[in-house]
């Protein structure tokens, strides 16, 4: 059995990861059934995984900074 922690918007901006205003983008991608699998710094930038409550697609996004890839990930996710 995978067991994962699940995301916790709330703890992400108290940590400084992400701003209040970005729980606009975090909101719409549950609304589209995606969960939120997995946020990694990398060389590239900001990395945003994501997967879809059904198991259909997961998908993987990059922005300059957190709020940058949330809100890439919201309007591409579909």
């Amino acid at each position: 059995m995978i067991s994962f922690r699940e995301f916790n918007f709330k703890k992400s901006v108290k940590l400084g990861n992400l701003e209040k205003g970005d729980k606009v983008h975090f909101d719409k991608l549950t609304k589209l059934g995606w969960n939120i699998d997995a946020f990694n710094v990398t060389s590239k930038g900001y990395e945003i995984t994501i997967q879809h409550k059904n198991k259909r697609g997961r998908a993987k996004f990059v922005g300059k900074n957190p709020s940058d890839a949330i809100k890439i990930a919201a309007n591409k996710a579909t």
